[in-house]
């Protein structure tokens, strides 16, 4: 029996990096979604003490920037099923 080394260390580097791909894209995705400064009733900034979880605003384009993120996560996990199962080609 003969094993090719180097093809188990190609597959394990490209699952490495589309693991760690896959992981930052979703954590940019949760930046996205957490960006907005919290504002009091008047307009003012609030003190970070004051701060609540959902007090900010998220702005539109972080918004779509953030489903974008989460579609593309989405994607790559359901194409690593669709490549895992056979039945499914």
């Amino acid at each position: 029996m003969d094993i090719d080394l180097s093809s188990i260390g190609i597959v394990a580097g490209v699952g490495f990096v589309a693991a760690v791909g896959i992981v930052l894209v979703y954590t940019l995705g949760l930046r996205l979604l957490g960006t907005g400064q919290p504002q009091d009733a008047g307009g003012e900034r609030t003190a970070y003490r004051d701060e609540t979880p959902r007090s900010g605003h998220t702005p539109p384009v972080a918004l779509a920037g953030a489903i974008v993120c989460f579609a593309v996560c989405a994607a790559a996990v359901l194409y690593g099923i669709w490549l895992t199962i056979p039945q499914f080609h």
